[in-house]
């Protein structure tokens, strides 16, 4: 048999046992598919090039043929693995894996309300910070340990692996162990099959690459210890989890530091996860100073009665949740500075091609001063003008068919009230002016509510807020609340915006905006942003938010909102005089004066513009002020 015979089966690169095992893993095959093909391929070239020396030098027994021949193929293969190599690396590009479990529903002790939804909102931050989240609910040890064995696999070759555990966890003998729901651990001595231990959780992070991350939301009262038998008497049950030494690159963040308890707290999350979800996703915070902010909310949350704690250490290394935002290069001393459109410019600049006469009255009430009044006022005059030349052609019924029909336009309105406002072009121009003035990030959004659904008690959140004055009574940045919808259950949804930063203002960051769904209760809710924003609508219609300052929670800012336009139409506030009387059962109601008709005694004077003003002192709302003027009635 010719000696060539033997390369097609040679192994020349052996591969080991568990990596053949894994290639008929299809998740293994997913993640490494391209590095598997290349090392296959380089399998047959280094058979190939075998075969060429070994071939050169069974056809010429000259050494220099041979040295050559030997050299080319050395070059060839240090060049081919060179760009196998090169070719591999999109395979391990970087990702990032999270378990996630709550466990509340136990079957043997009390349950406990906040750990599903505790892992729930982690999970969702997790989701936004782009790690791929596995979550598990009320689990038992089965599937706790399912769970932690797949995600091992993900977690190798990740960037980062983080696990986040909610429920009871407690330390037999000096090892730590996390409860799922079925347990029931009569004795110590159950406590290997029925939980699973935080080292083996630790073993399966630690194949991340540049961090496994372990956060325990464990440490609450544990109540198996009280009725747990003792198979060893020198084998302790102690209060609380056990400190940790987790290898070089894991990080294990405990709710309470060892031999300490946990509260479970009374609102939807525990006092530890409130925290966590309030700065994790804070851009540019690294992962220490993350928990650092963490530990002083808890603490003072807490009344210094919890403490958490971290175990483990990391390299010089930055570490990440989510990276800092890109700036620009700042600008060179010596490079001129160009001083930029004031605010009542960029109003203007907004609204100079709009034909509605409002924005300019807005325009003028906003800024008084402005080099634009003059212009402004033109405007107005001149699309009032027009207004009324193009009413007054119009075909004029007699007096008794022209109350009639004001009559029977006053019974419909009764009988069937319009409850809402339509979001029109115009108000759309109003927004986009206000942002521009204030330098504001405005999204793109989209406002229909169905018109056959009835409006709930918290439809009157839906709408656009702002404020003439930044936060803090205008010594810190503007904001604005957009509203688009609520649902039946009081789930609200939109976006939050903040202009850029001030002197005073507390973070630094650049303009820009945050959606969000949050469920209204008692009329106000939280936004979850760096620092959390708490809204309130009151009875005056009146939208405050409110932060405190992370980490001096006594230091507190707030802005008052109204609205720009509002789905649900408020009613407005009469004069004392109109509430006294009362009409009579023979005297006939109030109508609504036609256009063209002389106007009520309430609201004085002929022309548009000067009922405009009128009603201006009497209603409120952009849209209430435009019918006042053009009907001469509120």
């Amino acid at each position: 048999m010719p000696w060539w015979s033997h390369l097609g089966r040679s192994n020349a690169v052996a591969v080991p046992r568990s990596v053949r095992t894994k290639a008929n893993d299809p998740k293994f095959c997913e993640a490494f598919n391209g590095p598997i093909r290349s090392v296959r391929l380089l399998t047959h070239f280094v058979q190939f090039l075998v075969f060429v020396v070994a071939g050169g030098h069974m056809m010429t027994s000259s050494p220099t043929v041979i040295g050559a021949i030997s050299m080319r193929a050395v070059v060839a293969t240090a060049v081919f693995i060179t760009s196998i190599w090169l070719l591999a690396q999109p395979a391990f590009a970087e990702n990032r894996v999270a378990l996630v479990i709550g466990n509340g529903s136990y079957e043997k002790v009390p349950e406990l309300p906040n750990p599903p939804r505790d892992a729930a909102d982690i999970g969702r931050a997790l989701e936004r910070l782009n790690f791929k989240v596995t979550q598990i609910r009320n689990a038992t040890a089965h599937e706790m340990r399912k769970a932690v064995v797949d995600f091992g696999r993900a977690a190798e070759g990740a960037e980062m692996a983080v696990v986040f555990y909610a429920g009871h966890g407690m330390e037999v003998g000096g090892e730590n162990w996390l409860i799922p729901t079925s347990a029931e651990l009569r004795s110590d001595a159950d406590i290997e099959s029925e939980a699973v231990s935080l080292r083996s959780i630790s073993l399966q992070v630690s194949k991340a690459r540049q961090l496994g991350l372990v956060i325990l939301d464990a440490c609450r009262n544990n109540p198996f210890a009280a009725k747990m038998k003792r198979a060893l008497s020198t084998r302790a049950v102690a209060r609380g989890l056990a400190p940790t030494e987790p290898s070089d690159n894991v990080l294990i963040a405990y709710a309470a530091r060892d031999g300490t308890t946990a509260s479970d707290g009374d609102g939807r999350n525990s006092p530890f996860t409130t925290a966590l979800l309030r700065h994790i996703e804070t851009p540019g915070l690294e992962i220490s100073f993350l928990f650092r902010r963490v530990r002083d909310d808890v603490m003072i949350a807490t009344k210094r009665e919890q403490q958490p704690f971290v175990y483990g250490s990391l390299s010089k290394e930055e570490i990440y949740l989510r990276a800092p935002a890109v700036t620009a290069p700042a600008r060179l001393a010596a490079d001129p500075v160009v001083v930029g459109p004031t605010e009542d410019e960029k109003f203007w600049q907004a609204i100079q091609t709009s034909t509605v006469a409002g924005l300019y009255e807005e325009f003028l009430s906003r800024y008084p001063r402005s080099s634009h009044v003059a212009e402004a006022r033109q405007r107005i005059k001149d699309f009032r003008s027009k207004e009324v030349a193009a009413a007054a052609p119009a075909a004029i019924p007699s007096r008794l068919d022209e109350n009639s029909k004001a009559i029977k336009g006053s019974e419909d309105s009764i009988t069937r009230p319009s409850d809402r406002n339509l979001f029109t072009a115009e108000h759309s121009q109003k927004v986009a002016a206000i942002g521009a003035a204030q330098r504001l990030d405005v999204p793109k959004f989209t406002i229909s509510p169905a018109q056959d659904d009835s409006l709930g008690a918290s439809s009157r959140f839906v709408g656009i807020w702002s404020s003439k004055l930044g936060w803090g009574n205008g010594k810190g940045r503007y904001g604005m609340l957009i509203i688009t919808e609520v649902s039946a259950t009081g789930l609200a949804r939109g976006y939050y915006l903040w202009g850029p930063p001030v002197q005073q203002s507390w973070t630094q960051d650049a303009a820009g905006y945050r959606a969000f769904a949050e469920y209204i209760v008692n009329d106000k809710f939280s936004i979850k942003v760096n620092p959390e924003v708490t809204a309130k609508l009151d009875s005056k219609n009146v939208l405050t938010m409110s932060a405190a300052k992370s980490g001096k929670l006594s230091e507190k800012s707030s802005i008052e909102l109204r609205p720009i336009w509002q789905l649900a139409r408020v009613r407005e506030s009469v004069e004392p005089s109109a509430k006294r009387e009362q009409p009579s059962r023979n005297q006939a109601p109030k109508r609504e004066a036609p256009a063209g008709s002389s106007p009520p005694r309430n609201v004085s004077g002929s022309a548009m513009e000067d009922r405009y003003r009128a009603c201006r002192k009497l209603v409120k709302g952009f849209a209430q002020r435009e019918a006042c003027a053009r009907t001469g009635s509120i």
